[in-house]
């Protein structure tokens, strides 16, 4: 019933924006790229060359194809769509390198290459393989050499869909007669079979893919599950249906000839809609992610990498504090830190200030007037076994002075929470007092209490109101029309993860509460943050096996109004948790977190915008 209910939901969410669609086409007069927007059609290529297999960036911003005289010799092109730039990476082995796929978050691009074994997957980051143009051909195009980097794997491998910062991929792996759909994991370095069939294609929020296969007669599109390995056909009449891939909603879009030439078609509610209606072969569509929303880089924070610091924004400036840094779950005296540091926008650069008195991380801060405030965290504490505690301190930052004084006590000691403003109130709900009741303790103690801290008299009280069940930690909260949203987190106990995907509205006066449309996943250490109309999840951590958690870089969104989550199609520049989200500038600051890539296991020091 479960995954009837999650088919359910793939075939009849909506899309949230106009589709932006590239597809091959091929007539008589050649096989070239087509970009389409809503109902308008660009044809980008125009040579008598071939241009094969076509992919697009999420935010519709590039156009990767190969492209070549003959299939004998081609190569790979990315394509601006705004300045029409077109950059051309040449292999070394010339040959039917084929279906080039980029990464979600747009820094690598992978496709099946030619070698003197037989097509392998391969891959490579555009921006360092441009280290030394070789030529300029007479329509602009620049060339450069290509030594890209190959996935280990037997037989052949074609068609391949990289996950959003290129952690694992998924690909069609012919061997000894057979085609299976396969999925090559680089932090693991395990390779799983998912489906016997061809050409996968992975949805925007990796759970799915789609693939075709031939099991009566013709060709039909199926979906498998990554996590489950349920399957189920999506299509079944007699002709073929092939080419398979996702919009950000999760609905299927695929080439069928089933009037004749091959289309390209969508399902929606278990209707056939036609995209196109050309006279020629239309095939291989991809489909971009929502192009309202603009994501950019700004200037990362000074060293050393770290997450789980407190950020706030006063006066148009950012400033981050303390944090955790080295790997995940150790906590030797070196990773607590107090480092404060302030982003000015005027200058473009970030500035060290006064280090805050305590070295802590899992706080959250406020601003008012000239001050920043820091509230509690989690510290070393040598005596305790194990050696760490949640403090209880209220340390005042002077903005004026660059000077730190400790101004008061909060009525527990609290960390691994969220601090959230309404209005002149800071409410410190949610997180834990991780100080062991014993020796060995892991568990800690949850809270329920609310704590109040009044900007204007710096007086802290408890609210007459707990927070609802669950009980949680590294979750995130923010501020929206006076009322407080809480979002994911960690539920009571440490010997096991319990992810929640709880969305919880508190009135603060009152402490009434209901729950909102919940998470489409359950998650812990997400980043969130209002624009608009719109709550906006970013990253967290996602459970995918009995033990095993994946950081993600997803961007969700909820309409508040219309209270329907969806996958916006968007990703951040990397997979992370632990992120600090901050208003800047008119649009969202995503700062620092905690991720996993490869052999490696670290914070990071990026700082991502977003805006519509």
């Amino acid at each position: 019933m479960k995954f009837l209910i999650l088919l359910s939901l793939i075939m009849t969410s909506s899309l949230w924006a106009t589709e932006t669609i590239v597809f091959m086409r091929e007539t008589p007069q050649g096989k070239h790229v087509v970009l389409k927007v809503g109902d308008q059609e660009r044809v980008l290529t125009r040579s008598k060359n071939w241009h094969l297999y076509p992919d697009l960036s999420s935010d519709g911003s590039k156009v990767v194809w190969v492209e070549g005289a003959s299939s004998k010799n081609l190569n790979v092109v990315v394509y601006d769509v705004t300045t029409k730039a077109r950059d051309k990476f040449e292999l070394s082995r010339r040959g039917q390198n084929l279906q080039p796929r980029f990464s979600k978050n747009g820094k690598m691009i992978f496709f099946s290459g030619v070698t003197s074994t037989g097509s392998k997957i391969m891959y490579f980051e555009p921006e360092n393989s441009r280290t030394r143009l070789d030529r300029r051909e007479a329509d602009g195009t620049r060339v450069y050499k290509l030594a890209p980097q190959t996935v280990p794997h037997d037989g052949s491998g074609f068609f391949p869909r990289p996950s959003s910062n290129g952690d694992f991929v998924v690909f069609q792996r012919s061997h000894l007669l057979k085609r299976e759909i396969v999925e090559y994991n680089f932090i693991t370095k395990t390779t799983k079979v998912l489906a016997s069939g061809m050409a996968p294609a992975l949805s925007f929020d990796e759970n799915w893919v789609a693939y075709t296969s031939k099991e009566n007669g013709s060709w039909d599109i199926w979906l498998v599950n990554r996590a489950t390995g349920d399957k189920v056909v999506l299509t079944n009449d007699g002709k073929d249906e092939m080419a398979p891939t996702f919009t950000p909603a999760g609905q299927v879009v695929f080439a069928s000839n089933r009037t004749g030439n091959f289309q390209i078609y969508k399902l929606f509610e278990g209707n056939w809609i036609q995209l196109t209606t050309s006279q020629a072969d239309d095939y291989a569509p991809q489909v971009s992610g929502e192009t309202v929303w603009q994501l950019s880089q700004n200037t990362p924070f000074p060293s050393p990498a770290r997450s789980s610091f407190g950020s706030v924004t006063l006066d148009g400036k950012i400033y981050i504090c303390a944090g955790h840094q080295g790997a995940e779950h150790t906590y030797p005296p070196e990773s607590f830190t107090d480092y404060l540091q302030v982003f000015d926008p005027q200058v473009g650069s970030w500035k060290s200030l006064a280090p805050r008195p305590h070295k802590a991380h899992g706080f959250q801060m406020a601003a008012f007037g000239k001050y920043l405030y820091a509230f509690g965290g989690f510290a070393y504490e040598e005596k305790n076994k194990p050696k760490w505690k949640s403090i209880d301190v209220i340390d005042r930052y002077d903005t004026e002075s660059n000077t730190w004084e400790t101004i008061g006590k909060m009525p527990r000691a609290r960390s691994s929470n969220q601090a959230v403003t309404v209005g002149t109130k800071v409410y410190l709900i949610g997180g834990w007092d991780s100080t062991p009741k014993s020796p060995g303790d892991l568990e800690g103690t949850f809270h329920s209490a609310v704590d109040i801290f009044d900007l204007e008299t710096e007086v802290i009280t408890s609210a007459r109101w707990e927070i609802p069940l669950p009980l949680r930690r590294a979750f995130t909260a923010i501020e929206n029309k006076g009322n407080i949203i809480m979002v994911g987190g960690l539920g009571v106990g440490s010997s096991h993860f319990e992810l929640l995907n709880n969305v919880t509205l508190i009135e603060p006066t009152s402490g009434f509460h209901k729950e909102l449309p919940a998470l489409p996943f359950s998650t812990f250490a997400p980043a969130a943050g209002i624009l608009g109309d719109e709550l906006l999840v970013f990253g967290g951590m996602f459970k995918t096996g009995p033990m095993n958690y994946e950081y993600v870089s997803h961007i969700y969104s909820m309409n508040i109004s219309k209270q329907k989550w969806r996958h916006t199609g968007r990703y951040l520049s990397e997979t992370k948790g632990f992120s600090q989200v901050t208003e800047f500038d008119g649009g969202l600051a995503i700062i620092g977190g905690h991720r996993y890539f490869a052999d490696r296991d670290e914070p990071v020091t990026t700082f991502e915008m977003i805006k519509k």
